[in-house]
């Protein structure tokens, strides 16, 4: 069998009547559009990311590029734009093919003329294992798990493999959307429900509407599918980025898929340079629809393992150190109740520090203020004064009375590694709630909104005092010297810093 994504049921999917069928490229595509597809049952939660948006990207250069603009109305027609896209080579579209002077999918053709010509090898022995996480101890996701896999599995982690790894030693080099070899590729966009279809259709719409803003950096009749062109992985075979389609689909390693006694087996080759030649200042800044971009320097966002805090969530939605990617911001043909949707897998030397998903319901009363500059502005000024007010009441309140506590009376005897238990635990409380606070208070006044945050500061800053008080260790001959020094400290910064939380002036 050749695997055929363009007409083979390959690719699990669980509809909104909860059965699951499988379905190839075109009927997904097609039912995507239809809002009918629940999940596909094969997919992981670290997968989920790149399968989206090799979907979209697929689906917008098809759009724009075989159907005139209009997205097709049935699955016959996704085939069709699909195979256009790949020139007329259905190949392109099949897990295995014998011929490896032609491409499969995701796999490159072998210019060399056969897999011991070009240095393959045949060291990949699960999907797990091509897949870019990283399972050294084996805690979290089991190493080659995966032990009787289906071709399902090996597209998916084909997919992630190919669009979101990163640098992983010499001739192991990684994609061009990303700031650097051990970056990460984030994804934050606004979707008006949760669904696959509904985020699946609001992106492909933005896509297409930016597509014609991009002409400037790209070929908008480029290569699509970098995959269909053949690779010998010399450095002077690397495809000019300027030359690609705005929402190209790279791959960044020489893999191929042979099938022996009806099982699939995965060689590959190292390369000596990227599949895509993009300048070294170019630091990931590649126009991805939903990547933001660090003013100082215009270099794409890596995600720490610290993940979306609500200090770095805020600051890109209201563009502080950031410009929001397309997909982060309000269309006309968006609702009102909206979610934000942020998700990264970031890489470290050697290891995975973390996949990171936080969903932030946006309701009806905050949409305008995100639609409308000035309206923007203002509640920008506001996360950013929230955000201050977080940082002196840590800085001026829990650290020193914490301190005087865990001293003995004496702060200055304490480290902040000591205090820094209590002072995580205030930022995580004030994280769940910073965004659901920020939106209410659009309706508010400044001094009463003030007041409505720094009166939950107040309480949870006496929630993380009072666990100090409970739960720390101290000298039984400091004890009462302690609390009361403590106790004084904090009631007292508490009334300097938090002078609305004390008033009942509006």
């Amino acid at each position: 069998m050749m695997h055929s994504l363009l007409d083979d049921p390959l690719l699990r999917v669980r509809h909104q009547d909860r059965s699951v069928r499988g379905q190839s490229l075109p009927k997904i595509l097609h039912r995507l559009t239809q809002e009918d597809i629940r999940s596909f049952e094969a997919l992981q939660a670290h997968q989920q990311q790149a399968w989206h948006s090799f979907l979209v990207q697929l689906a917008a250069m098809a759009v724009a590029r075989e159907t005139g603009g209009t997205p097709p109305g049935t699955a016959a027609t996704w085939r069709d734009a699909l195979l256009g896209l790949a020139g007329g080579d259905e190949a392109a579209w099949h897990l295995v093919v014998a011929d490896e002077s032609k491409p499969a999918f995701f796999q490159s053709p072998i210019p060399e003329g056969s897999l011991d010509d070009a240095g393959y090898k045949a060291d990949v022995p699960t999907p797990d294992q091509l897949d870019v996480l990283i399972t050294s101890k084996s805690h979290d996701v089991k190493a080659r798990r995966i032990r009787h896999p289906s071709p399902e599995h090996w597209i998916y982690a084909l997919v992630v493999l190919q669009t979101m790894e990163g640098f992983l030693g010499r001739g192991n080099y990684g994609i061009v959307r990303m700031n650097g070899g051990f970056g990460n590729r984030p994804f934050l966009g606004f979707t008006n429900d949760l669904s696959w279809g509904s985020r699946f259709r609001r992106d492909l719409d933005v896509l297409l509407s930016e597509r014609e803003t991009l002409s400037e950096r790209y070929t908008l009749d480029g290569p699509a599918l970098l995959w269909t062109a053949p690779w010998d992985g010399a450095k002077d075979s690397a495809i000019p980025l300027g030359d690609c389609d705005p929402y190209f689909l790279e791959v960044c390693r020489r893999i191929r898929f042979q099938e022996e006694n009806g099982t699939l087996v995965c060689w590959r080759s190292n390369t000596k340079g990227q599949r895509v030649d993009a300048p070294d200042s170019l630091n990931g800044d590649t126009g991805d629809p939903w990547t933001p971009i660090e003013k100082s320097g215009s270099k794409a966002l890596t995600l720490s393992g610290e993940g979306f805090t609500y200090e770095r969530l805020q600051d890109i939605v209201f563009e502080g150190e950031y410009t929001r990617p397309p997909a982060l911001q309000i269309q006309e043909t968006d609702n009102n109740n909206m979610y934000l949707v942020a998700q990264a897998l970031v890489r470290g030397q050697g290891k995975t520090e973390g996949l990171h998903h936080r969903v932030v319901p946006v309701p009806g009363r905050a949409t305008p203020s995100l639609r409308r500059k000035s309206k923007r502005e203002q509640l920008a000024q506001r996360a950013q004064s929230r955000v201050e007010r977080v940082q002196e009441v840590q800085r001026s309140i829990l650290y020193p009375a914490i301190g005087t506590l865990l001293g003995g009376g004496d702060a200055d005897a304490i480290d902040f590694d000591d205090v820094a238990p209590w002072i995580d635990a205030f930022d995580r409380a004030v994280d769940a709630r910073f965004f659901e606070s920020l939106w209410a208070s659009v309706e508010m006044g400044d001094s009463e909104a003030r007041r409505h945050w720094e009166s939950l500061l107040w309480d949870e800053a006496q929630t993380q005092f009072s666990d100090a008080e409970d739960h720390a260790p101290s000298s039984s001959t400091r004890y009462w010297r302690a609390r009361s020094s403590a106790r004084t400290i904090f009631h007292g910064a508490a009334r300097d810093t938090l002078k609305y939380a004390f008033s009942d002036a509006s």
